[in-house]
Formats: structure tokens, C-alpha cells, sequence
């Protein structure tokens, strides 16, 4: 039933065409301090009628490949806000205390002032992100 509502929604296999997006994150126009993630949240204005947001984890030196369904297959069409995550004590349920090695507005994709536009059909994309410490 899934996909018949897939299918009459207009939501064919050509249209699921992701678009290979990577990069690298920098700080402060440096290194980042660590390896962490980017969240990238679509809303759902894209050429597909179900939207899906994409994923990247980046490593120490910041390169990262977006994810939408497989390890560095890339984004579908759509306007992106970002969130991104480098953790000095990331989240647990030990009780730490959660620190972060970047200011809070990143951890919000609404006030981070990150946004990728995908258009339908596009070339692979590189994307650096150069986050600000202030």
C-alpha cells in the first residue's frame, strides 16, 4: 500500500535522484576541534513530494559526504537548513555534562544561518561550512 501512495503521489524512481553533496566544515576558518555530525532538514520544497532530510558525519580535518539513504549518495532536490554537532562530552545517559565545541545557535537548524539549495538534476555539489566561534 506504501508504495501505491508513493506512485500516486507522483513520487516515481527517476525522481528519487539524489545529488552527491560534500565538503568541508571549518572553524573560525581553521580546523574544526573534532569530528561531528551535520543534519541537513529539508522544507519540503523540493521537486519530490515526500521530503527527506540528509545526514554527514565529518571527520577531524571537517571533509563530509551527505547521506540521504546510502553512505555518500547525496541529497535529494530541495531548499536545506543545517544543523551541525562537535561535541567536546556529547550527550549520554551517564549524567555528564553535555559540552559543545561550537556556539549553540548550530545546534538549532532555525538560528544557524546554514542553508544548501539542491536543484533537480544538479551536478555533484561541494559545500564548505565555515562556522564561527563569536
Amino acid at each position: 500500500m506504501f508504495v501505491l501512495i508513493l506512485l500516486a503521489a507522483g513520487c516515481g524512481k527517476d525522481e528519487l535522484k539524489c545529488t552527491p553533496v560534500s565538503g568541508k566544515v571549518t572553524l573560525d576558518g581553521g580546523k574544526v576541534p573534532g569530528p561531528g555530525f551535520i543534519y541537513f532538514t529539508t522544507d519540503g520544497t523540493g521537486k519530490v513530494a515526500i521530503s527527506r532530510p540528509g545526514t554527514a558525519e565529518f571527520d577531524a580535518e571537517g571533509n563530509y559526504q551527505a547521506k540521504t539513504f546510502t553512505a555518500g549518495d547525496g541529497l535529494l532536490p530541495g531548499k536545506y537548513t543545517l544543523r551541525v554537532d562537535c561535541w567536546k562530552t556529547a550527550p549520554n545517559m551517564d549524567g555528564k555534562p553535555v559540552v559543545s565545541f561550537l556556539p549553540p545557535r548550530y545546534q538549532d537548524a532555525s538560528q544557524s544561518k546554514l542553508e544548501l539549495t539542491v536543484e533537480p538534476d544538479a551536478k555533484p555539489i561541494t559545500h564548505n561550512i565555515d562556522l564561527s566561534s563569536k
